[in-house]
């Protein structure tokens, strides 16, 4: 029974695997063909980058300590912010016309459902400009972790490459989340609203908010998972039991997620109903 699940899984796995190569390649193609928005991008994207890191940079020129947070550590943070977006603009970056294409009745292609509904929506719109800010992010993520002494033990690299799992897994189950709202109220751009204001809170330590707050960002709307809890993982920051109970929470949360929109799609109505 069990080799028949395991192969079973495989199967979809390459299955979804096939998938998205075919939606990098129709991204890079339609890419190659608008160069100027490309570098744009790319430009507007790395300008952000480097607002945010002047910003705390020019801060720790008159203190050595935010909420517990040491320069070295809040480039670690700071990494691990800019991965997470170049992740959400390279497979989920379709998240911002779900609203309009809800209302608009233009969801009829993944009724066929040839894969996982979920997978088939978020996924679909690569962005080839979001690889190279993934690789900017990445190259400032390394450097902060080799300044901050994060890599010197052995278990250093495992460590962080679980927080980038937890990371990249976080913001989609946020994506999927925030959009369920849709199905119920629609044409109320509720979930892009709630995405720009909680991006706000996931993109600061959560340190510098009161333990209430903390936990709601935790438990309750759990966006302290995209950056805080990665960044604090790779750090050290927290003990081994406390970071698997928090990844356990977000793997919880994101299949939770992802039962409730294909459940809620069934209340999708196409333009021609």
């Amino acid at each position: 029974m069990s080799g028949t699940m395991v192969a079973s899984g495989m199967r979809t796995l390459r299955k979804h695997a096939r998938i998205a190569r075919q939606y990098a390649r129709m991204g890079v193609r339609r890419r190659s063909q608008f160069r100027v928005e490309f570098v744009s991008q790319v430009i507007m994207d790395c300008i952000w980058y480097a607002a945010k890191i002047g910003v705390f940079e020019v801060l720790y020129q008159y203190t050595s300590s935010l909420a517990g947070w040491r320069a070295a550590d809040i480039r670690v943070f700071l990494g691990f912010v800019f991965i997470a977006d170049a992740f959400m603009m390279m497979w989920l970056g379709h998240r911002w016309v779900f609203g309009r294409e809800l209302k608009d009745g233009k969801l009829d292609p993944f009724r066929v459902r040839p894969a996982n509904t979920v997978f088939l929506y978020f996924f679909q719109q690569f962005s080839l400009e979001a690889v190279l800010n993934m690789a900017i992010g990445g190259t400032y993520l390394a450097f902060a972790l080799q300044r901050a002494g994060a890599l010197d033990d052995p278990s250093g690299v495992p460590r962080v490459l679980w927080a980038v799992a937890v990371a990249w897994w976080s913001m989609t189950a946020m994506t999927v989340a925030f959009s369920i709202i849709e199905f119920w109220l629609v044409s109320s751009d509720l979930s892009m609203f709630l995405t720009h204001a909680f991006d706000l809170a996931s993109t600061n330590p959560l340190d510098v908010f009161t333990r209430q707050v903390r936990s709601f960002l935790i438990w309750c709307v759990p966006v302290g998972l995209i950056n805080y809890v990665p960044a604090s993982i790779a750090l050290g920051r927290l003990g081994l039991a406390t970071g698997m109970l928090y990844t356990a929470w977000i793997v919880v949360f994101g299949l939770l997620a992802c039962r409730a929109w294909v459940a809620s799609f069934r209340r999708y109505e196409s333009a021609m109903s």
